[in-house]
Order: structure tokens, then sequence, then C-alpha cells
């Protein structure tokens, strides 16, 4: 299976549940940890979903098409998203 379509299949399973650990998709897809996990930060790193602690869950449409937006809007800007949160980078380019 392709990895784009691994990623939309553990989307999907997140979508359809509120919260969902990496144990909980391995179970659901079969799927190795490492494997899993590589999907689900393709997934945190397009904006689709986000990890709070040890669960994900997706993120919704305006959430998405905010963090989007800032990521084309904002490149060089000291201000960026994380975890939901706006943040602003530290001194000498760091977060």
């Amino acid at each position: 299976m392709r990895a784009e379509d691994r990623d939309w299949q553990i989307y999907h399973i997140i979508a359809d549940k509120s919260e969902i650990t990496v144990d909980e998709v391995c179970k659901l897809t079969g799927r190795e940890e490492s494997i899993a996990e590589e999907s689900l930060e393709r997934l945190n790193r397009y904006g689709l979903i986000s990890r709070k602690e040890d669960k994900y869950a997706a993120n919704s449409i305006q959430a998405f098409m905010i963090t989007a937006e800032m990521k084309r809007a904002m490149k060089d800007s000291p201000i960026y998203m994380e975890d939901g949160v706006i943040k602003v980078k530290k001194e000498g380019g760091n977060k």
C-alpha cells in the first residue's frame, strides 16, 4: 500500500473517532507502530490532525485552513502556529 493511501486510511479512522492513540491506530489498521507513526507525523505536518499528549484528533476545516494560510503567508514571519496555539519565534529564529 502506498504511503498516501495509508495516510488517508488512518485519517478517516481518526475522523470517525474523537481521539485515538497510536496503539489504537495499529490495532485498527494492522500496521506496525513505526509505519503508523510515520503516517501520523505526515498528517500532523499537513495540518489535518493534531496531537495532544498521546492522543491524535482530526482538525476542523477551519483550523486546517488557518494553519495552511499562516504557513503560506507568514513564511518569514516570527509568528507561527504549533498544536493550534499561535506563538512567536524567539530571538535568533529558534522556536
